[in-house]
């Protein structure tokens, strides 16, 4: 199979990454390009049992020494762009104004007061969300934003043309020539970065690392005293998988040499997707919760050419994600999790499930804003009296942004779900904090227009809205129109007559051709907004009017 790495490296090199990222790109293109699928076939494992629960195992009260060397990471790379977000998505707001990293930073800060030690607070950038975060932190917690260990960036890995196993070049858009390498690059940053060897220097010995948008991860005292006194390398914190669990990666024994491994969904073959989600038979999930011993990763990457040997995982695209025209590539990525294949001695533990509670989709989001969660200490749980979450199901279409669920909020506060046990939304529905769920209940509304759920107490019952009074429909009409004599882009087009803008299609023309022009140069204008003012002058109300209809028909929502 051909490949030559050089161009890669070249490339990689001339834009800043240093030899951690190198090396471990370098790696996963060799497992490329020698033929490896990177696929984990059901024969070549055992089930995992006998993992031992939290709930069962001991563990001695922690003390100042032990905190003293500990280190709390969060992976915070993530744009959230299949929620719609062009930020940083740990900046979102989940629970009244605070977001994922008021949550965090609280409870860190807590903790050292509580406990009158400093524990280390560490956040995963990316090259797309360092900016935001940081000043993010200088703006509203200046301690902890003073620490020169805040951050450090991830690195990036360019992506591969499937035809000869070259660069993929886009001169159209260069960036999007390049990819995230997957959350498996936390070794190879941690180490290229320095922080490593920066955070061993200090006495620093365990790391506990978690995603970023995981509020049930928080430093638990009895995890880290049962993990030190363990003496293994690394931890897994894994949950029991239930039916909603079955094609999310599992923990498995490798049958040749009893090694505890992960088992992605892309490392899965075809044929044994049944096996796969056969959660009877593989009864664990990996959390993304890990434990991992930072001398013992020192001396793993020294051992093997500064790199963890993690299994490649091979994703199918094209070069431009939103041109499915452009060059098919190859993006390679691993998984921070299937270290534990990597660490002699690994180990995992089934945690209970309020450890797992990320928000990937508006359902989560939406359930922790409401009333079933209460935030104790900074850390949301179910509110008092709520035995188990409710289940959501909001559309998939109305309901994929979080612009589109805080759209169909009325008064922007969620409906209440303390007494829930499942919530369905089928259509175009406006919910509001007037809307107290009951039991199992279904809204749904079948019309192509929205509706709004009318206040009141809904108990185990099915409300069907589609003949229900609505807004009337917006519907886009196309009209013909022609260039106008005189009329120029900037404010030198608009100085006319009032007369002159009233006559015909004038303001629609200038209005129309500047949301062209947006479109031209790539902008997204689907859920933006648009800022409209005037100077209160006659005729401002009908142009604001005019101005806002064309918005809407160009997709600004």
């Amino acid at each position: 199979m051909p490949g030559n790495f050089a161009p890669f490296e070249e490339k990689m090199r001339a834009d800043g990454l240093g030899d951690a990222a190198v090396a471990a790109f370098s790696a996963a293109y060799g497992a490329l390009t020698s033929g490896a699928t990177g696929m984990i076939p059901e024969a070549d494992l055992t089930p995992a049992s006998g993992v031992p629960k939290l709930d069962d195992v001991t563990a001695k009260p922690v003390d100042a020494a032990l905190l003293g060397k500990t280190v709390v990471l969060k992976l915070n790379g993530g744009l959230g762009t299949s929620m719609g977000l062009d930020y940083a998505k740990s900046l979102l707001k989940v629970k009244g104004a605070d977001t994922f990293l008021d949550l965090t930073a609280k409870q860190i800060m807590a903790m050292r007061a509580e406990l009158n030690t400093k524990v280390r607070f560490v956040l995963m950038n990316s090259f797309a969300t360092s900016a935001d975060t940081m000043a993010f932190f200088k703006e509203n917690y200046p301690v902890l934003y003073a620490d020169p260990d805040l951050e450090f960036v991830q690195n990036k890995v360019p992506k591969i043309s499937r035809d000869d196993f070259t660069p993929a070049l886009w001169p159209a858009k260069p960036s999007v020539e390049w990819c995230p390498p997957g959350h498996g690059d936390l070794y190879a940053a941690l180490l290229g970065s320095g922080k490593l060897d920066s955070l061993l220097a200090q006495g620093c010995k365990y790391l506990f690392v978690s995603n970023s948008d995981n509020l049930g991860a928080t430093l638990d005292t009895k995890l880290l005293s049962y993990f030190a006194a363990s003496g293994a390398p690394f931890m897994m914190e894994c949950c029991e998988r239930t039916a909603n669990d079955k094609k999310g990666g599992h923990l498995a024994v490798r049958a040749k040499d009893g090694q505890l491994v992960l088992r992605e969904a892309a490392q899965c073959p075809d044929a044994d997707e049944a096996a796969f989600q056969d959660v009877s038979k593989h009864r664990y999930f990996n959390t993304n919760n890990l434990w991992i011993d930072l001398v013992a990763l020192k001396a793993l990457m020294a051992a093997t050419g500064g790199i963890v040997p993690l299994p490649m995982i091979k994703n199918k695209k094209t070069v431009d994600p939103k041109d499915d025209a452009s060059t098919p590539v190859f993006q390679l990525e691993t998984a921070m999790g299937a270290a534990i294949e990597c660490f002699k001695g690994a180990s995992a533990i089934v945690v209970p499930r309020t450890r797992f509670a990320p928000v990937k989709k508006c359902n989560d989001l939406l359930l922790l804003r409401s009333d079933a969660y209460a935030c104790v200490g900074s850390v949301p749980v179910l509110a008092e009296g709520v035995p188990a979450a409710p289940q959501i199901d909001l559309d998939s279409k109305k309901y994929k942004l979080v612009q589109q669920l805080e759209a169909r909020l009325v008064g922007g506060a969620a409906p209440s779900l303390k007494k829930c046990t499942k919530l369905t939304v089928k259509g175009d529905v406006r919910l509001s904090s007037k809307n107290v769920f009951v039991g199992a209940c279904t809204v749904k509304n079948e019309s192509g227009e929205p509706k709004t759920l009318p206040p009141g107490t809904y108990e185990n019952t099915t409300v069907d809205l589609t003949a229900a009074p609505g807004l009337g429909p917006l519907k886009v009409t196309s009209l013909k129109t022609a260039p106008i004599a005189g009329q120029k882009p900037g404010t030198s087009g608009l100085r006319k007559k009032t007369a002159v803008f009233v006559d015909g299609l004038y303001l629609h023309n200038f209005v129309q051709a500047t949301f062209d022009a947006l479109k031209a140069t790539g902008a997204d204008l689907e859920c933006q907004t648009l800022l409209v003012g005037g100077d209160g002058r006659y005729y401002n109300d009908k142009a604001i009017n005019v101005i806002t209809k064309i918005a809407l028909a160009n997709g600004v929502r």
